[in-house]
């Protein structure tokens, strides 16, 4: 640590209020004195240097790799621009450098595989969102402490951070039965992700809980961004299969795909919510600007960069004796206006 003024004072025999004059720039000392007292600061500043990057070294430095196998879901919006700042946030914060690696669509793997391999890094954060079990083998045996980051394998055990996206969507299938709806339909992002997957596994649980068997539970495959949903959903609902029949409620795997559905079924003549209710995912922010504001699941993502950075930190202290854990965060369902009550139209 630096030395303060009381220190300089005692080694070199002379009053704190001196020490103080001499660092301030004011009179009142010699020349001399001031010189012996600023060489003693400066020196002890450089020693702090040194000991901080002597530190830093032997935490060591982290690679976070953001790995898209298409791009459909992890895209260059605000929220995970939001997570990358969280996690070099939670690196600077624990003393770690922070390297960040991209792995695009058409990319040689194997080639990436070396770049990572060559950065000298002593851990990794794997975004898993688009992740496939293949890669992240690849990724496992560059032999580095890994956590992955928004996802999970069930046949390799690596630590991880994950969203309860089942339960998620379970509680938001939940709250569209509390509001009468038992036609309750779900809007599926393409291609499909592993998190998509644990989606749809809470939307029939929903449908087996509530034992709503019996009723219309469509499942529409859509685009991820607005562009692609819109599309995807008009082309729908103007050649619809034979036997359609609108739900009265739709879940979705994402937002944006919530508010293209949305604009395609009003493109079409329907009114929401009070045709058809929409429930998304996400909590984005263009969910609270839409007409009407978007009924959806906020997702502590922010919160999964700061575990993901501290459950890796203490792989990399003691690789051996690290168990893989799955670390799940919760959700909560943001109400607004895109959903009907239907009990109080059966009140009425």
């Amino acid at each position: 640590m630096r030395l303060k003024n009381k220190d300089i004072a005692q080694m070199l025999g002379i009053s704190v209020t001196a020490v103080s004059l001499a660092i301030n720039g004011k009179p009142g000392v010699s020349e001399d004195t001031r010189r012996k007292v600023l060489s003693l600061v400066a020196d002890s500043s450089q020693k702090a240097l040194e000991r901080a990057m002597v530190q830093t070294n032997e935490l060591g430095s982290v690679a976070f790799v953001v790995h898209k196998a298409h791009g459909a879901v992890i895209n260059e919006n605000q929220f995970f621009s939001n997570l990358i700042e969280m996690v070099q946030t939670e690196a600077q914060s624990l003393g770690f450098s922070l390297t960040i690696a991209h792995y695009s669509p058409g990319q040689d793997f194997a080639a990436h595989l070396e770049y990572v391999r060559n950065l000298g890094v002593q851990g990794l954060l794997l975004q898993a969102t688009e992740l496939d079990e293949d890669s992240l083998r690849g990724y496992l045996s560059l032999g580095l402490p890994t956590v992955l980051l928004d996802g999970y394998f069930d046949l390799v055990p690596v630590t991880a951070v994950t969203l309860d996206d089942q339960t998620s969507i379970y509680r938001a299938f939940a709250y569209a039965v509390e509001k009468g709806h038992t036609d309750i339909g779900f809007l599926a992002g393409t291609p499909r992700v592993k998190n998509f997957e644990h989606h749809l596994d809470g939307f029939w649980k929903g449908v087996r809980d509530f034992d709503l068997a019996d009723a219309n539970h469509p499942v529409i495959e859509l685009g991820c961004t607005f562009e692609e949903s819109w599309r995807d959903m008009k082309a729908f609902l103007k050649s619809s299969p034979e036997g359609f029949s609108m739900p009265t409620c739709f879940l979705a795997d994402l937002d944006n795909i919530a508010l293209g559905a949305m604009r395609a079924l009003k493109d079409m003549g329907c009114s929401i919510p009070d045709d058809v209710s929409i429930i998304g995912y996400g909590n984005t922010g263009v969910a609270v600007i839409s007409d009407p504001p978007l009924t959806t699941t906020q997702i502590e993502m922010h919160e999964s960069g700061r575990l993901a950075m501290r459950l890796l930190s203490e792989c990399m202290r003691d690789p051996l004796a690290s168990v893989a854990t799955t670390a799940t965060l919760s959700s909560t369902l943001v109400e607004r206006s895109s959903v009907r009550d239907l009990n109080k139209q059966v009140a009425g």
